[in-house]
């Protein structure tokens, strides 16, 4: 059986911290609380081996918005998912902060079981992305971040350094990545493998990945941090 999902709320409105609290435990989740800005912020301050999947922040947190604390949390947390509730419901409103970095928005008041359901399908599409140093795989988009910076490949790239990602370490040869990522009988005499990760190697030095795509000669090649 998978964990149960980790999902951190920020809000200091006891009654509803403590609603919140609820439906989510009952909808299977495993949730943590903060009640205030400073104490998110300072909990951003510490080194923190923490692993959290959702975040979910009122907008105002003692006149302060948690909105600005976006891009620190998508630094610590680059696969967490981000949530924001606000009194302020209007259409402006919601498009600046899925601007800003959120992933969903919901106006106050709200209905219990649909935030359950949008929290459910956030959970959902963080599952498509694969995180291996300061790379994140995004499996469903065929994108590339390296430090939250999209990074272009093609589409056999992007096929072929997944491959590699999904399993550190592991030694995969010329013969299967090529009938793994082209789906053709491998041609012997091809260099398109080495061709295809040399480029990827010069994308991700390039991009300043803490990665390394390692190969030895008639073995293959694999990836490591």
């Amino acid at each position: 059986m998978s964990p149960a999902p980790r999902v951190l709320i920020v809000e200091d409105e006891v009654r509803l911290l403590h609603h919140l609290s609820r439906i989510l435990v009952e909808g299977g989740m495993s949730v943590f609380t903060c009640g205030s800005y400073q104490e998110l912020e300072g909990m951003l301050n510490l080194s923190t081996t923490a692993r959290f999947d959702l975040f979910i922040l009122d907008r105002l947190l003692q006149n302060k918005d948690s909105a600005e604390l976006l891009p620190r949390l998508k630094a610590h947390f680059p696969t967490a998912k981000t949530m924001i509730l606000s009194a302020i419901n209007s259409a402006a409103e919601r498009a600046l902060l899925l601007d800003m970095g959120a992933d969903d928005y919901m106006g106050k008041p709200f209905d219990s079981a649909e935030l359950v359901a949008r929290t459910r399908a956030l959970l959902r599409r963080g599952k498509t992305e694969i995180v291996f140093g300061n790379l994140i795989l995004d499996s469903e988009n065929r994108l590339l971040k390296v430090d939250g910076n999209e990074v272009s490949l093609t589409n056999k790239e992007f096929l072929l350094l997944r491959t590699l990602v999904q399993w550190p370490g592991k030694i995969f040869n010329k013969t299967y990545l090529y009938d793994q990522v082209w789906e053709i009988k491998a041609d012997v005499e091809s260099n398109v493998v080495e061709a295809t990760m040399n480029k990827i190697r010069r994308r991700l030095k390039e991009s300043g990945a803490n990665v390394t795509i390692k190969n030895t000669r008639n073995i293959g090649y694999w990836i490591e941090k």
